[in-house]
């Protein structure tokens, strides 16, 4: 049976904000519960109606997505002092400022409000400038790397001209697809600022393990054990098997990435069943772990708080006295990836896994049923709304 350790919490489902955009309908404003000293009657009406903790967002706007998350969690600036440097990184500025485009118009709204519209003109000017600047190639690490840096920076202008142009003439659709791709070409450009290894020395709780020093991509085949129905895709289409990539995140979970992409890279999950799903979670991995040499693999719970500049282990945030923080990269989105380990033993993950299925997005964020209590090593950035399609007894083909 699949082990899980999490604290019990209310969860809701709901449509995503981006589909509804997209669709043309106004998003729901999201129901918090949150005991709120009222200072104004109604917010500003370019600022969301609703702000989340003021650690699981940016600024005041609830981060869900899991391509965002992973952007906006790129240690570009950290140091062994502080976890960002906005004065040292206008790589984050610029990623900031793009990002709050599809943040407002997703959480405030945009039909007949041209306050929100303006926010985002002023939003995508800031990045403008920043990419019409010399600082974004100041960063780039490797000589090697400057004509693919350059190639990059073009392209992200020309992005963010069109995304200017869609915002200018509030075109919803036309802004969501600019947005994405323009947050997507300065996330490539931020990534070769990335130096090599990790930004933070890792402790003995690493010794002897498998370490990720830096993100991998995964993908993944899973097709239907005993027949069924076709898997639909995020793009609509239909296909006898699903398809899901994923961002394992070393520079959050170096120890927990680490072993899961040992694992992968050695096949252990080819031709795995999935042993366990439910309405939140889908589960694989051995029921014994995995062993080699005749002993069973284990890892050390590992956190990774998102004020801090390098993981903890061992201990929950209940254990560790700091539920009330945010984390770096949160369960708060539809296909992150966790590690399962015992309830009664916080050491013992060693190769069952989990898919999140649920959004999460009505839930208090910083207040589910998993951050602080398990790894969080990596999200599914494509195809994830098909995970509620995967049943118990499917394959990982590989």
């Amino acid at each position: 049976a699949a082990r899980y350790h999490h604290r019990s919490s209310t969860l809701n489902s709901r449509k995503t904000p981006t589909q509804m955009l997209v669709d043309g309908a106004q998003p729901p404003l999201l129901s918090i519960a949150l005991t709120l000293l009222l200072i104004n009657s109604s917010p500003p009406p370019a600022f969301a109606s609703v702000a989340p903790l003021a650690d699981v967002g940016l600024r005041e706007f609830l981060v869900k997505d899991s391509s965002q998350l992973l952007r906006l969690s790129l240690p570009s600036s950290m140091t062994k002092d502080a976890p960002i440097n906005l004065e040292v990184d206008p790589g984050r500025q610029a990623q900031e400022a793009i990002e709050l485009v599809r943040l407002r118009l997703e959480q405030v709204g945009f039909s007949g409000k041209k306050p929100v519209w303006i926010a985002c003109l002023k939003e995508v000017n800031e990045a403008n400038k920043i990419a019409n600047s010399d600082t974004l190639l100041k960063s780039v690490v490797s000589k090697k790397e400057l004509s693919k840096a350059n190639a990059l920076l073009e392209e992200l202008k020309t992005d963010i001209d069109n995304l200017r142009d869609a915002v200018r003439n509030e075109d919803i659709k036309s802004t969501i697809s600019s947005q994405a791709k323009a947050a997507d070409t300065l996330y490539e450009l931020r990534l070769l600022s990335m130096k090599p290894g990790l930004p933070f020395d890792l402790s003995s709780d690493a010794a002897g393990m498998p370490v990720l020093k830096g993100r991998a991509v995964v993908n993944a085949v899973v097709k239907h054990g005993n027949g069924g129905k076709e898997f639909t895709l995020d793009d609509g289409s239909k296909s006898d098997t699903l398809e899901l990539t994923m961002v394992i995140d070393g520079y959050r979970a170096p120890v927990t990435g680490g072993n899961f992409v040992d694992l992968v890279n050695k096949k252990h999950y080819d031709g795995m069943v999935i042993n366990s799903v439910d309405d939140l979670f889908v589960n694989a991995g051995s029921t014994n772990g995995y062993s080699e040499n005749g002993k069973v693999r284990t890892i050390p719970l590992e956190i990774f708080y998102k004020k801090d500049t390098s993981p903890t282990y061992h201990y929950t945030s209940d254990d560790d006295l700091r539920a009330t923080e945010g984390f770096a990269n949160p369960f708060q989105s539809v296909g992150a990836l966790g590690m399962v380990h015992d309830p009664e033993d916080n050491d013992t993950g060693s190769d069952q896994f989990f898919f999140l299925k649920w959004d999460q997005g009505l839930v208090a964020p910083g207040r589910n049923t998993l951050d602080g209590s398990s790894a969080e090593f990596g999200y599914v950035v494509k195809n994830q709304d098909a995970l509620t399609q995967i049943k118990k007894g499917d394959v990982i083909v590989k």
